[in-house]
């Protein structure tokens, strides 16, 4: 492999050795090969990956890469999967990896908030409050277990739970700028601020929004708010049954029960297609030669697990009453459209709860269910609970010619080929629908299997995510997913619906269309970091 030298510094690896140790410091191609892989169809690759244990390390390395103008890339655990791992925009440079960073600092169980490293991982996170047998549950997301919590928040990532916003539960961070400085946001005295945990706004202009989908910093401690355990949870599940011309309505009256909290978490609406892609992987005998499946063929493969055209699930949460009033409001409004259960009870420790998991396979198979769908359910509703899991991720190996792993998931890793966008709409059926009807066209454009899920990201707002899986191996086919993606994504924005987050494809172009804002913004960056040390080029902030 051929790697960009690194501009001239005859002295870095050895001043990166004496902060890092020497193994924290990594400039051997193949080591670098592996540390740096992505599922995207295309990557950069640096010539350094550094791992500091402690700010102190970062804020040296910040100051040594200075010194040897070279940019530094910084990632927490780089498991985002899909939206460019630990790619840089750029070839050559430093990636700083922010793993080993892995304390939990604080967890305040009377106001509800852990102060995190950017290493920590849900199921660090998860494992710690179990362990400290807290009141506490963290959000999760559909994400492996060994994300980090900071670094999906930061990227503005989602979850399930009533705490679905991870990056609006953030709450006064540490900032390592680009001269080595540390800056505590929060606006209150230094080392003295009672509510910089607490209180978000602070005095003065709110800071923390500038290192969400930045390069301004490198965040390195951060809080973040938690949820007390409900009084009562339960789980309804919902399969769509009505005729198609009825979703527009049934869309309609899916956010009027998120406005009325008659459902508070954030479900992920998911079509057969998405579904059939945690339970399975692709049925290429039923690609009779084609690129992907004909509606035939799709309708054969959804008989055989039994699955629906549109799938979700949702937490319940609260008091007894409470969650009776959800139950009964769910009941009532989308009975119309489809089947719902309520089966949280398949994760209750009590006998109940076993008997619930010993029926449920019956149930299901009486219901044309595969032992795959049955499989996933207790996970699912884990997820809403805010236990992470790995069940979900494993889809990423979905077009992979090799098995699905049930341990040591690393789809990075294991070559695993796919790619995320986002789009986010106002809820209502009117655009949702279009946002729908412009999606299947570039799906069938392309010739890509139509993989959707609408994501309810607030009473107001949702996540139309879409994404594609595709062979790393095959260059043609890695090609076409490029091509899918940037027609995705310039559409979308065309149409006034722009991604909620981007991949380090689109990154340089993030602001592209916002002028206004993309000019701003590189005032800022040229005032906070005039060398453009940090992350250049990351969401659409100026590239070297």
């Amino acid at each position: 492999m051929n790697l960009t030298p690194v501009p001239t510094y005859p002295n870095l690896y050895e001043e990166l050795r004496e902060i890092l140790g020497s193994d924290g410091v990594v400039t051997e191609a193949d080591a670098i090969e592996r540390s740096t892989r992505t599922c995207l169809p295309f990557r950069k690759v640096p010539s350094i990956v550094v791992y500091p244990s402690n700010a102190d390390q970062v804020q040296a390395v910040v100051r040594a890469a200075a010194r040897a103008d070279i940019p530094i890339w910084p990632v927490s655990t780089g498991k985002n999967w899909g939206y460019g791992e630990r790619s840089a925009v750029y070839e050559a440079g430093i990636t700083m990896i922010l793993e080993r960073m892995v304390r939990i600092l604080h967890v305040d169980e009377r106001l509800g908030y852990a102060v995190l490293e950017p290493g920590v991982t849900y199921k660090q996170l998860n494992d710690h409050l179990k362990q400290t047998n807290s009141r506490l549950w963290a959000d999760a997301a559909g994400t492996t277990q060994y994300a980090s919590v900071l670094g999906n928040a930061l990227d503005k990532g989602r979850g399930l739970t009533p705490m679905a916003d991870h990056f609006g539960c953030l709450c006064g961070m540490d900032v390592v700028l680009s001269d080595g400085s540390l800056l505590e946001t929060g606006g209150g005295p230094v080392g003295n601020n009672h509510v910089r945990h607490t209180y978000k706004w602070g005095i003065g202009p709110y800071l923390d929004g500038l290192f969400a989908q930045s390069n301004l910093g490198i965040v390195v401690k951060a809080g973040i708010w938690l949820m007390p355990a409900p009084e009562k949870f339960d789980f309804a599940a919902f399969e769509y049954k009505a005729a198609p011309d009825q979703l527009g309505a049934f869309i309609d009256d899916l956010r009027e029960l998120v406005l009325a909290r008659a459902i508070r978490s954030h479900p992920h609406l998911a079509n057969d297609f998405a579904m059939m892609c945690i339970l399975s992987q692709y049925p290429y005998d039923l690609l009779a030669g084609g690129r992907h499946l004909t509606d035939d063929a799709a309708a054969l493969w959804r008989k055989q697990h039994g699955v629906a055209r549109w799938t979700f699930g949702c937490g319940l949460y609260g008091s007894s009453e409470e969650v009776r009033f959800q139950k009964r409001m769910i009941r009532k409004v989308l009975g119309r459209y489809g089947m719902v259960q309520f089966i949280g009870a398949a994760v209750r420790d009590d006998w109940y709860g076993r008997v619930v998991r010993r029926v449920a396979p019956v149930i299901n198979r009486m219901l044309g269910k595969s032992p795959e769908f049955t499989d996933v359910m207790v996970p699912a509703i884990d997820l809403f609970r805010g236990i992470p899991t790995d069940e979900f991720v494993r889809q990423a190996y979905f077009k992979s010619h090799k098995h699905k792993p049930d341990t040591d998931i690393d789809a990075a890793r294991d070559g695993c080929g796919m790619v995320w966008i986002g789009p986010v709409a106002p809820f209502t059926s009117e655009h949702v629908m279009e946002v729908l009807a412009l999606t299947k066209r570039i799906f069938d454009k392309h010739e890509f299997d139509f993989f959707v899920e609408v994501i309810v990201e607030s009473a107001r707002s949702v996540i139309v995510l879409v994404g594609v899986f595709f062979d790393r191996n095959d260059a043609a086919d890695a090609e076409r997913a490029r091509a899918w993606y940037d027609e995705a994504r310039e559409t979308y924005i065309e149409h006034g619906y722009p991604p909620y987050r981007a991949t380090s494809m689109s990154m340089t172009s993030a602001l592209d269309a916002n002028p206004a804002t993309k000019a701003f913004l590189a005032s800022l960056k040229l005032a906070a970091d005039p060398q453009n040390l940090i992350a250049p080029g990351r969401y659409g902030m100026p590239t070297r």
